[in-house]
C-alpha cells in the first residue's frame, strides 16, 4: 500500500484570474498531493462494509469465473461481485455489466494478464465501480511486446475506479466516446511500453476526474486527445476531427506524480496531444524528481497551485521543464484547428533542485497568461472564453456531477 504524501505550503495568494472567476479560488493555503491514503490496501469504511455485505463470491481464479459471477449478480439483483484473495489469470476479457461493483481484498486480489494482448476488463454499462483490486499487465518494462489493457471504458457513464493498483500495461486505463469517469486514490505505476505506456488515457469526448492518486514510472501518467479521424491524413493531408462528438475535458487534481526515468525519453508526465481541442484543469498536484511536468500542445485550461520539486533527469539530453505550452503536429502531420490557447497558469511553486530547470516554456500559442500577465507574443483578440466544465466528485449514489465553471472577462 502506498501512503499519501502530506506536503503543505502556506502561500498568501494575489489572485489575478484570467478566464476563471475569483470566487472559484478563494483560499490562502495550498495543500498538494492526495487527500487520504492511496492504494488497494486501504480498508473499506464501516458504511461500505455493511452495504457490500451481500455479494456474489467468485469461484475460481480465471476470467471465466469472474464473468460467471458478474452474470449471476445481474440475474439475482446483487450489486457486488467479490474477488477473494488470490491470483486470477485472464486469458480473455471480462465484460462488466452496468450497476456492478467489483470488490477485492486489496493487493492480495491480483488480476493478471495471461498473455501479451489481453484486455482485463471492459465496462459494458453505466454505474460500475472497481475497488480494492490489483491489476497487472504483461510487462513492466519499455518492451513493445505488450498490448495489454487494464480497464477500458467507452461511452459509459458514472464509472469509478478507486483504491486500486495498476501496473505493467500498455494502457492501464482507457476512456473514450463521451464516457464519464472518476479515478481516485489509486497507485498507477510502471506502465512504460515505448510509444504508449499510459497510466490514464483520455480521448474522444470523455470527461474524467483524476484525483488523489499516486503515479510513477509511466511513459505518460496522463495523456489526452480529442476525437480524431485517424484515416483522414490520406484524404485531407491532415488529421480531421470526427463531427458530432463533444470535446474532451479532464481534471487532474491533488495527485502525486513521480519520475518516469525508466522510460526511454522521459517525456512530460501530464500531456495534451495535438488534437486535444477540449479543456483541462491541473491543480494542487505535487510533481517531483522528473524531467518534464506538464506538456500542453493543444486545448484550453487552467494550471494552478501545483508544486514542482527536485526536477531531475537520467537521460541528460533535454531541458528540465516544469510547464511547457507549444503548438505541435501529431507524428509530423498537422491537426485541424490545433493550437494551445486561453490557458491560465498561476500560483505554481518551484522548489530548488537542479538550478538549470525552466519553470515555463512557451512557444507558439494564443493568449497564455502566467501569474496575471499575458505573454505578449501570444496575444490574439477574440471574444470571451466559454466556461469550462466543472467535474464534481461522485456522490453516495456513484454519480459524477457535471457543472460549469464561472468566467470573467477575456484576457487583457
Amino acid at each position: 500500500m502506498k501512503r499519501a504524501l502530506s506536503f503543505v505550503l502556506i502561500v498568501i495568494l494575489a489572485v489575478h484570474v484570467i478566464g476563471i472567476a475569483r470566487d472559484d479560488y478563494q483560499v490562502a493555503k495550498i495543500t498538494v498531493g492526495p487527500r487520504g491514503p492511496v492504494g488497494p490496501d486501504v480498508p473499506l469504511g464501516e458504511t461500505e462494509k455493511r452495504q457490500y455485505s451481500e455479494c456474489v463470491v467468485v469461484k475460481g481464479h480465471t476470467a471465466a469465473a469472474v464473468q460467471a459471477a458478474c452474470k449471476r449478480a445481474v440475474k439475482e439483483g446483487i450489486r457486488v461481485v467479490f474477488l477473494p484473495a488470490g491470483q486470477y489469470i485472464f486469458k480473455k476479457q471480462v465484460g462488466v455489466p452496468g450497476g456492478i461493483i467489483l470488490l477485492g481484498e486489496g493487493s492480495k486480489t491480483l488480476c493478471r494478464a495471461g498473455d501479451s494482448s489481453v484486455h482485463l476488463f471492459s465496462v459494458e454499462g453505466d454505474m460500475v465501480r472497481f475497488t480494492r483490486l490489483k491489476l497487472q499487465g504483461a510487462n513492466t518494462s519499455t518492451s513493445t511486446n505488450n498490448d495489454t489493457y487494464g480497464i477500458v471504458v467507452s461511452g459509459r457513464q458514472d464509472i469509478r475506479i478507486d483504491h486500486c493498483e495498476l501496473l505493467g500495461f500498455s494502457y492501464a486505463t482507457s476512456f473514450a466516446s463521451e464516457a464519464t469517469v472518476q479515478v481516485d486514490h489509486c497507485f498507477i505505476h510502471h506502465n512504460l511500453r515505448d510509444g504508449l505506456g499510459y497510466g490514464v488515457a483520455i480521448y474522444s469526448g470523455a470527461y474524467v476526474l483524476v484525483s488523489d492518486n499516486e503515479f510513477s514510472q509511466n511513459r505518460h501518467s496522463l495523456a489526452s486527445n480529442g476525437a480524431l479521424d485517424w484515416s483522414s491524413p490520406k484524404i485531407a493531408g491532415k488529421f480531421l476531427h470526427k463531427p458530432g462528438i463533444r470535446k474532451t475535458h479532464w481534471e487532474f487534481i491533488r495527485n502525486k506524480v513521480g519520475s518516469n526515468d525508466h522510460s526511454r525519453y522521459e517525456l512530460c508526465v501530464v500531456d495534451t496531444h495535438p488534437g486535444m481541442d477540449g479543456t483541462f484543469v491541473v491543480e494542487g498536484n505535487l510533481f517531483e524528481k522528473l524531467r518534464h511536468g506538464v506538456g500542453i500542445r493543444d486545448g484550453s485550461g487552467l494550471i494552478r497551485g501545483n508544486v514542482f520539486r527536485n526536477l531531475r533527469t537520467a537521460t541528460n539530453f533535454r531541458d528540465l521543464i516544469g510547464i511547457s505550452v507549444s503548438y505541435g503536429k501529431h507524428n509530423g502531420i498537422p491537426v485541424e484547428g490545433c493550437m494551445p490557447r486561453d490557458i491560465t497558469i498561476e500560483d505554481n511553486i518551484f522548489l530548488p533542485g537542479n538550478a538549470k530547470y525552466k519553470k515555463y516554456q512557451v512557444s507558439k500559442a494564443e493568449n497564455i497568461t502566467i501569474d496575471g500577465e499575458l505573454v505578449s507574443r501570444t496575444r490574439v483578440e477574440r471574444a470571451a472564453v466559454e466556461p469550462m466544465p466543472l467535474l464534481i466528485p461522485v456522490d453516495d449514489e456513484g454519480k459524477l456531477g457535471i457543472s460549469r465553471r464561472k468566467t470573467v472577462a477575456k484576457p487583457r
